[in-house]
């Protein structure tokens, strides 16, 4: 049940922390900008190796993990010039409350993992939760100037329009026979796009270059939300954003994730809550060509949005499912761990919670099953584990809240906003998916939280930047 790491993995780790570090030691967010832009092909590029390749299974898992150099090579940069600072002002930073429940997070985890009968697995399943947590740190102690948070929101967009496309490709025109011939393929065999049957056909969901169908709907989601922020609160480069918007909305709806359209639900719910301060004050004192204009413009976009959505048969699938909701699986499963957390509020224990994408969990096997990731953490972490990551996001989204009404920055608003509605829509989906498993759509959540948590300071630190040159 042991994970190998094996000369190649030194090799391929050595040559990605090198790399981080030549590009990070004067750009440290440039290299943190690199990272959240090429995770979403990690995946993509592994099935890409394993099928077009002489490279072996393992030698493929080696280079697959290339982002987890990246992140330590990162965090050593970063914890450098933290303890150098620290040195420099000869005083201990004031710990916030937020710093205090990360950190009763990860000291109530590693006592479960202590603690666990499966110590192996254990220490696997801690990981999964830890290591793209790293990322949320790097946000928030890597300061970037506003031409970088520009330069990243932009080539977002392009990521995401690459994704976006290939799924809507994968969608009307792969078969089954392609996504085998392309390593779309689970460790046991079976496809990573499980079939949905719309309007009586069977229909194969898209999972374009992440881990699966439903992934890449919370990633359309994170993309869409960040969007429709940016057009709000800006409201320049309307046709570019808008575009953008439908090919998100439209391989969001090619996914035909439940989980994914009640995200977005909440997410798209989220930005006029964001504007209504303004909105209030300033509806009674425009002129009525102005109203009409914003709400002929807000009822468009939704409509459109809609019918994209519409197109793929989504709306009849979630009708569907409501009409039925007391036999879908995912409530039954969800309900079920209520229960067993009531009889059982220490859990099951660290590592014995099913289903788990790493191998060694897989091999471990579970004592207990429970799909949705906010479950699994209370099954592995007891309800006082899941009480502690529920406190912290709460602590950290209250201060994105109050950031993104004090910002000036439009680029920071953006960051700020989409954190916001990104992570707003992601715990739902997290009720009844184990998405927090997957590391691509993670590093963009933790990214997010830690950016928009740190956004305001940004922005001091940048008019403090500003002000000699105005003196001058």
């Amino acid at each position: 049940m042991s994970v190998e790491f094996g000369a190649f993995t030194f090799i391929v780790a050595a040559i990605a922390a090198a790399l981080t570090v030549l590009l990070g030691w004067n750009r440290p967010f440039l290299a943190l900008t690199a990272l959240v832009l090429l995770i979403p092909f990690r995946d993509f590029t592994t099935r890409w190796m394993n099928v077009h390749t002489g490279l072996t299974v393992q030698q493929v898992t080696d280079i697959g993990r290339w982002w987890f150099a990246v992140i330590a090579a990162l965090l050593a940069l970063a914890g450098g010039r933290w303890i150098g600072g620290l040195r420099r002002m000869r005083k201990w930073p004031r710990l916030e409350s937020v710093d205090m429940l990360v950190g009763l997070v990860l000291l109530l985890g590693i006592i479960h993992t202590l603690v666990s009968p499966e110590f192996n697995a254990a220490v696997t399943s801690f990981r999964g939760y830890v290591q793209p947590l790293a990322v949320y740190f790097l946000a928030r102690a890597i300061r970037p100037d506003r031409r970088e948070v520009r330069r990243l929101l932009v080539l977002w967009l392009v990521v995401g329009l690459i994704m976006g496309a290939f799924a809507l490709l994968q969608a009307t025109t792969w078969t089954a026979a392609d996504y085998r011939a392309e390593g779309y393929l689970r460790q046991d065999g079976d496809l990573v796009v499980p079939p949905a049957v719309i309007a009586g056909q069977q229909y194969l969901r898209p999972a374009s270059t992440v881990s699966g169908p439903n992934e890449l709907g919370l990633d359309m989601v994170i993309l869409l939300v960040l969007t429709a922020v940016w057009l709000t609160t800006e409201r320049k480069r309307l046709l570019p954003l808008a575009g953008s918007a439908l090919v998100f909305a439209g391989s969001m709806g090619a996914s035909v994730s439940r989980s994914g359209f009640l995200s977005l639900v909440a997410g798209l719910a989220t930005v006029p809550i964001l504007h209504w301060n303004r909105l209030r004050f300033w509806l009674p004192s425009a002129g009525s060509r102005a109203r009409v204009r914003i709400l002929v413009g807000g009822a468009l976009g939704i409509a459109l949005v809609v019918l994209v959505l519409g197109y793929f048969g989504i709306f009849a699938l979630v009708s569907g499912t409501i009409s039925s909701l007391s036999q879908q699986y995912h409530l039954v499963d969800s309900l079920e761990a209520v229960r067993f957390l009531i009889r059982q509020p220490w859990g099951a224990g660290m590592g014995l919670v099913e289903p788990k994408g790493a191998l060694s969990l897989i091999q471990a096997g579970g004592s207990y099953h429970v799909e949705g990731s906010i479950f699994q953490i209370a099954v592995e972490m007891g309800v006082w584990g899941l009480a502690a990551w529920l406190a912290f996001w709460a602590v950290a989204l209250a201060r994105v809240w109050r950031n993104w009404h004090a910002l000036s920055a439009v680029e920071l608003k953006v960051l700020a906003g989409a954190a916001l509605a990104a992570w707003l829509g992601s715990l739902i989906a997290f009720l009844f998916l184990p998405l927090m498993q997957s590391i691509s759509l993670m590093v963009w959540l933790w990214f997010l939280l830690g950016a928009g948590y740190q956004s305001d300071r940004f922005e001091a630190a940048w008019n403090a930047a500003a002000q000699p040159a105005a003196v001058r």
